[in-house]
C-alpha cells in the first residue's frame, strides 16, 4: 500500500522516541518516561496531522501560485518549542528527542548517498557535475570566507572569534552550497507534458553539489569535534575523520549484505529503519555528522543487489521525513537579537547570490550553459534544513544561534522564490512559453475517462 512507508517513518520515530526517554528517564523516575512519551505522542500526531494538510491543501498552493512552502512548519516548531510558549510547549527537553533528530538527518544523508550508483555516475554529463562542483565549491569558500570575517570583524556590534566563529562560518558556508531540487521538482509537476533538457541538468547539478556539501559539512564535526569519549588517548581530526569512514564503510559492507535478500518494500522499509537508527545512533554517540556516516553507508549500499528497491523507498518516505525536519527546525530555534539577525541573515542571502552568479559563470566558459544558469540553483531545501538543526544540538555558543537562525531565514526565502526565478530561466531560455496554461495530472486524467 502507496502510505505504509509514511505511517512506518512516523512508527519507526516513535519507537526509536520512546527507548531514548526510557533510557534518558532511568534516573528521574517515571515523570521523564511520561514526558518523553508524551513528547514523541505528540511529534506522531503532529505529522500525521502535517501530512494530511500538506496533502490536500500545501500541495494545491505551492502547484497553483508556484512556491515552496516550508515557513507554517518551522513557526509550528517553534510553537511547540521550549523558546516561545515556555508554559505550554511540548519540547520541553529537546536533549531527549536529539537521536530522533540525528535519524532524519541520517535519512537525508542515506537518500544522497544513493547518488553514487555506477551505472547512474557514468550516464551523468560532464556539464552537470562541472556545474555542479562549481557552484557548491565556489558558494561554500565564499560564503565561510565572507562569515568568518564578518565574525572576526565586530560589525556586528561583537567580536566573535576562536572556534565558536570558525564552526558558525563553515556551517553557514555548507549550508549555502547545498542546494535542492525542490524547485525542479514543482516546475514537472505543475508542466508534466513539458519537453526540457534544462531542468534534467539543474537537477543533477544541485543533487552533485549537495553531495559536496554534505562532505564538506561532515568534515567540520572531526576537524571542530566537541565532548569527550572514553578512551586511552585523545583522537585527534584525522582520527575522526577516518572513523567517520571506516565506520560508514564497514556498515555499509554489512547492511549490504543484510539487505540481500530483501524484495517485499514493507520488509526492506524496516530494515532500512533500523539500519540508519543504527548508524544515526553511532554518529550522534561520537558527536560525528549523521549526514556524511549514512552518505557513506548509502555508497555503499546502493551498489548492491538491493540499491534501486532501497532508493525508491527513501524517495517514497521523504515527505514525511522532511516535515519532521521542518519542525524540530521551529524547535531547535533561540530567540536571538533580531537586528543581528535581520544584517547577518540579509548579508547571507547577498553574499550567496553573488557567488552562486560568479562561480555558475565561470562554469558556463567554453561551453553551451547559459552564463545566468544560477537562476535555476537558487533553492536551498532538505540538506540545508539537516545540516543547520544537526550542528545545532552538538554545538552550543550565542553565535551558533545566530547563525542557525539566518539560516533558517534563508532557506524560507529561497524556497519561496526560487520556483518562479527558475520559471523565468526557463521562459528566457525559450523551453517554456510564459503563457501556458499547467496541465493537471487530475484533469487529465478525468479527460482519458
Amino acid at each position: 500500500m502507496r502510505g505504509s512507508p509514511h505511517l512506518a517513518a512516523a512508527a519507526c520515530l516513535l519507537i526509536s522516541g520512546v527507548a531514548w526517554a526510557s533510557d534518558a528517564g532511568h534516573g528521574d523516575g517515571h515523570g521523564a518516561d511520561d514526558a518523553g512519551l508524551g513528547g514523541v505522542l505528540v511529534i506522531l500526531g503532529m505529522v500525521g496531522v502535517a501530512y494530511l494538510i500538506a496533502h490536500f491543501f500545501v500541495d494545491w498552493v505551492q502547484n497553483r501560485f508556484l512556491v515552496v512552502s516550508g515557513l507554517e512548519y518551522v513557526l509550528l516548531g517553534a510553537l511547540l518549542g521550549p523558546a516561545v510558549l515556555v508554559e505550554v510547549n511540548v519540547f520541553k527537553d529537546l536533549t531527549a528527542l536529539a537521536p530522533i533528530i540525528a535519524f532524519a538527518a541520517g535519512w537525508v544523508g542515506l537518500l544522497y548517498g544513493m547518488q553514487f550508483e555506477r551505472t547512474s555516475l557514468m550516464a551523468v554529463s560532464d556539464r552537470s557535475i562541472r556545474l555542479g562542483v562549481a557552484d557548491a565549491l565556489g558558494t561554500a569558500i565564499t560564503v565561510t570566507t565572507g562569515a568568518w570575517f564578518l565574525f572576526e570583524s565586530g560589525l556586528l556590534g561583537v567580536p566573535f572569534s576562536g572556534n565558536e566563529a570558525k564552526v558558525a562560518a563553515a556551517a553557514m558556508g555548507c549550508a549555502a552550497a547545498a542546494g535542492s531540487t525542490s524547485a525542479v521538482d514543482l516546475l514537472r509537476l505543475r508542466y508534466p507534458g513539458l519537453e526540457t533538457n534544462l531542468l534534467d541538468l539543474l537537477g543533477r547539478s544541485a543533487k552533485t553539489g549537495d553531495v559536496i556539501a554534505i562532505i564538506a559539512f561532515g568534515l567540520i564535526f572531526c576537524f571542530f569535534h566537541e565532548g569527550t569519549v572514553r578512551l586511552g588517548q585523545v583522537p585527534d581530526e584525522t582520527d575522526w575523520l577516518v572513523t567517520t569512514v571506516v565506520l560508514g564503510g564497514v556498515l555499509g559492507i554489512l547492511f549490504t549484505a543484510f539487505l540481500g535478500g530483501e524484495s517485499d518494500e514493507n520488509t526492506r522499509f524496516l530494515a532500512l529503519t533500523g539500519i540508519i537508527i543504527f548508524a544515526s545512533g553511532a554518529a550522534f554517540f561520537l558527536n560525528l555528522s549523521a549526514l556524511l556516516l549514512n552518505l557513506i553507508l548509502g555508497a555503499f549500499i546502493v551498489n548492491g543487489r538491493s540499491g534501486e528497491g532501497v532508493y525508491n523507498t527513501l524517495i517514497g518516505t521523504m515527505r514525511p521525513i522532511r516535515l519532521i525536519l521542518l519542525v524540530f527546525a521551529g524547535a531547535l530555534w533561540t530567540p536571538v537579537d533580531p537586528t543581528l539577525a535581520v544584517i547577518l541573515a540579509a548579508a547571507y542571502i547577498l553574499v550567496r547570490l553573488v557567488s552562486k552568479m560568479v562561480s555558475d559563470w565561470a562554469a558556463s566558459l567554453g561551453n553551451p550553459l547559459r552564463s545566468d544558469i544560477f537562476r535555476g540553483l537558487m533553492a536551498q531545501g532538505d540538506v540545508a534544513i539537516a545540516m543547520a538543526i544537526s550542528f545545532q544540538i552538538v554545538y552550543d555558543g550565542e553565535l551558533i544561534d545566530l547563525a542557525y537562525t539566518a539560516i533558517l531565514i534563508s532557506i524560507v526565502i529561497h524556497e519561496f522564490i526560487a520556483p518562479r526565478i527558475l520559471k523565468g530561466l526557463l521562459v528566457d531560455a525559450g523551453e517554456l512559453r510564459q503563457d501556458v496554461e499547467p496541465v493537471h495530472p487530475q484533469s487529465e486524467a478525468a479527460a482519458g475517462g
